[in-house]
């Protein structure tokens, strides 16, 4: 079974999916982080260009392609969507927008934005195709006031570009809310109904 964890950065996603890969055995395979563009290159993604932050999405977007389907059971945390949707967040944005900033128009950003939404729409379809169950997470827990990698308005802006995603598609998926026990439990309630219908590999 593979199972995708969907939502915006700091929502949750990560604690969930560690709590589901203890719970159920099924491996979490963890993407190396997203720095160092080009060998020798010590960059930080908060550090990186716009043009270093696509090249380091698509590195990810590969790996996490390769880990998912070099077995038949798996948990992602964040799925093939989540790289694509900071891209577009960030490029649209910057990475630290405030309420009432408006999204860029400059004509460089805005083709990189039209060739990362292109990218993402393949990430949906791969989605649709590859993961059993989508888990999405909302919005429901603050984000640190000290030490955050983005801002209130990015994380925001990020859970409507995935909920975009997954409505224009013809994917199935769960929207998992409250306590993190709250949704591990409806998580797994999911799965064992789902492992029932699934056929018995002999």
């Amino acid at each position: 079974m593979k199972i995708a964890i969907i939502g915006a950065h700091g929502v949750g996603k990560t604690t969930l999916t560690k709590a589901l890969e203890t719970t159920t055995g099924i491996a979490a395979p963890v993407p190396t982080p997203m720095h160092n563009p080009e060998p020798g290159k010590l960059k930080s993604l908060q550090d990186c260009t716009n043009e270093e932050m696509i090249r380091l999405s698509q590195r990810r977007f590969a790996e996490r392609i390769a880990q998912e389907q070099a077995t038949d059971n798996v948990i992602s945390d964040g799925s093939v969507l989540h790289e694509w949707s900071y891209a577009s967040v960030r490029l649209s944005l910057g990475i630290f927008p405030t309420s009432t900033q408006e999204k860029s128009t400059n004509p460089k950003i805005n083709i990189q934005l039209e060739l990362i939404e292109m990218f993402a729409e393949e990430a949906m379809k791969y989605a649709e195709s590859s993961y059993d169950l989508l888990f999405f997470i909302p919005i429901e827990i603050s984000l640190p006031e000290e030490n955050s990698p983005i801002s209130d308005r990015f994380q925001l802006e990020a859970q409507k570009h995935l909920q975009n995603l997954l409505t224009k598609s013809n994917a199935q998926f769960t929207t998992l809310s409250g306590t993190h026990s709250e949704r591990l439990d409806h998580a797994l309630n999911v799965i064992e109904q789902a492992t029932q219908k699934l056929p018995v590999s002999v």
